[in-house]
């Protein structure tokens, strides 16, 4: 996934309370919050997870990308829930 052309950004975020949703539950919320059109490829288990994004277009940048997920961890949804990195 690491192709030059197809730039990614990798968000990972952990689980900072015992009682939030697994990261297997969560990492599907937060697919579900992200444009259809991003490619996105999650790897998760109970306490975190990683997800790699790809996008294309001119118009969308690593910054854009990492602003859009720094509003989906706004959602309630997400509470229990922090981006590491």
């Amino acid at each position: 996934m690491n192709d030059r052309h197809d730039p990614q950004v990798v968000i990972t975020a952990v689980r900072h309370d015992p009682g939030a949703a697994p990261g297997q539950t969560t990492v599907i919320r937060v697919l579900s919050m992200l444009p259809a059109h991003w490619v996105c490829a999650p790897v998760a288990d109970q306490d975190g997870f990683e997800l790699h994004v790809r996008f294309q277009g001119a118009a969308e940048d690593a910054e854009a990308v990492s602003a859009h997920v720094a509003r989906v961890f706004q959602d309630p949804a997400l509470r229990g829930w922090r981006r590491a990195g």
